[in-house]
């Protein structure tokens, strides 16, 4: 039998029907690549906040980032979250090896587009709030200690703020991936979501923890290809467009140069999300043990519930009555 992560990684490499979904939740919710180009929700506002400062003053521009971070995580978010529930849906519905196509898979979904969305937001918050917590402790520790006297101290609440990073991680990411998966594929309201998430994980946390460090080995492998390419392409562009003495073409150069490494960290961060989202997707149905409703109609022309069809008798088959029967 064809191990989890094996299949994951199958799907996420031959099945092109997965690629687009995959490609807007790479785009959306991939903060990997973020910080290479400048791009995600906080950069977005600092952008526009330098951009009004002037005329604003400095509480005006406050409140501009505030609003354009804002405005940016909510979109992204939205676009981030179709393309995870398009996923789910194909991988939950695949079908002697085939995955249903991408207009398919939205289709059977968009009704439960809201529901998912919300199971998966208070994690998305919570996971900022953790990331941005060290700012905190930096400001706080500048105003007690600003020659860092108790070091010791400081290494400790530097590793406790790890510690409940990675707590939160894993206690909380997990539940709402479960949770979300439940609300999409079992039609569960929020609440009974984020129940069923958590009890999966509390009844299968040993599964639940390898399932977490495989996707986790994806993301290292990422970054370990990512930023040395990050450095490695626009160093190469330099190399070259350097010696050259026109400046429009040393532009083009650094331009195609940035061009390039976009694309490869996209490509490459679209296969991460898609092997992320069908491991979880199938660690989930094979841990709830049941399958997937999927409506009034399946994905495939049937009715999506082999154990609802009428079969009718014998006696109501077309042909003569039994008893005329020779």
């Amino acid at each position: 039998m064809e191990q989890d992560y094996k299949r994951a990684i199958r799907l996420a490499l031959e099945e092109k029907r997965l690629w687009v979904a995959g490609l807007l939740t790479a785009l959306a919710l991939s903060e990997a690549w973020w910080i290479v180009f400048g791009w995600g929700p906080e950069s977005l506002g600092e952008r526009w906040e330098r951009a009004v400062g002037d005329w604003m003053g400095d509480a005006g521009a406050f409140v501009a980032f505030i609003l354009a971070s804002l405005a940016a995580f909510v979109v992204l978010r939205a676009v981030g979250y179709l393309g995870e529930m398009v996923l789910v849906r194909q991988v939950a519905d695949e079908s002697e090896g085939r995955v249903p196509p991408l207009g398919r898979a939205f289709s059977a979904s968009r009704h439960r587009y809201v529901p998912f969305a919300v199971t998966l937001l208070p994690w998305d918050a919570l996971r900022i709030a953790l990331i941005y917590l060290p700012s905190l402790i930096i400001i706080v520790w500048d105003r007690w200690d600003p020659d860092l006297n108790h070091v010791f101290l400081y290494t400790a609440a530097m590793f406790l703020w790890f510690m409940l990073l990675a707590a939160g991680y894993f206690l909380a990411g997990v539940t709402a991936t479960l949770a979300a998966r439940s609300s999409l594929l079992r039609s569960e309201d929020i609440p009974a979501s984020w129940s069923s998430g958590w009890k999966l994980l509390r009844e299968n946390a040993g599964r639940c923890l390898a399932v977490w460090l495989q996707v986790l080995v994806a993301d290292i492998i990422f970054v370990i290809v990512a930023w040395p390419l990050s450095a490695l392409l626009p160093w190469v562009a330099g190399q070259i467009a350097d010696p050259i003495g026109f400046a429009p073409v040393r532009w083009l150069i650094h331009i195609l140069a940035w061009i390039l490494l976009a694309g490869c960290l996209i490509v490459m961060q679209t296969g991460v999300q898609c092997y992320r989202s069908s491991l979880w997707t199938i660690t989930f149905l094979a841990l709830s043990g049941a399958k997937e409703e999927r409506g009034e109609a399946g994905l495939w022309g049937d009715s999506g519930d082999e154990d609802g069809t009428f079969y009718p008798p014998l006696t109501q088959l077309p042909g003569p009555q039994p008893d005329l029967m020779p």
